[in-house]
């Protein structure tokens, strides 16, 4: 799935928008929820060598909010790295190369987008 992809799956299925909340770093596009803005989702374009990844050039990569469960078991899966920049406990990275299928990108966001909407009702 690539970023545009995901793009017009997240606003077109969910209630959701997005920007880039980053003025330092246009590239970093965030996903909220309209009813209670908080985020469940990034995607951004970044250098392989960031991310521990010994090659040359960027790849994209998309950040998602899930519970910590979630998170520990999907860590050592391949498509899956402890989330960049993020709570690692509450966020994974999964890279956009393939490695993770369509499908289950979809469901994470689904579960993503749910567990930013129980964070409201805290």
């Amino acid at each position: 799935m690539t970023q545009a992809e995901l793009s017009a799956y997240v606003l077109g299925h969910f209630d959701a928008d997005s920007s880039h909340s980053f003025e330092t770093d246009r590239s970093v596009t965030v996903y909220s929820r309209l009813d209670n803005r908080k985020w469940f989702a990034a995607t951004k374009n970044i250098g392989c060598r960031y991310l521990g990844i010994e090659r040359a050039g960027r790849i994209d990569i998309l950040n998602v909010k899930l519970a910590p469960p979630t998170v520990r078991k999907l860590r050592d899966r391949e498509g899956f790295l402890p989330a960049w920049k993020m709570n690692q406990n509450n966020w994974i990275t999964v890279l956009l190369d393939g490695s993770v299928t369509d499908e289950e990108i979809r469901t994470l966001l689904g579960k993503a987008f749910e567990l930013a909407g129980i964070a409201r009702r805290r």
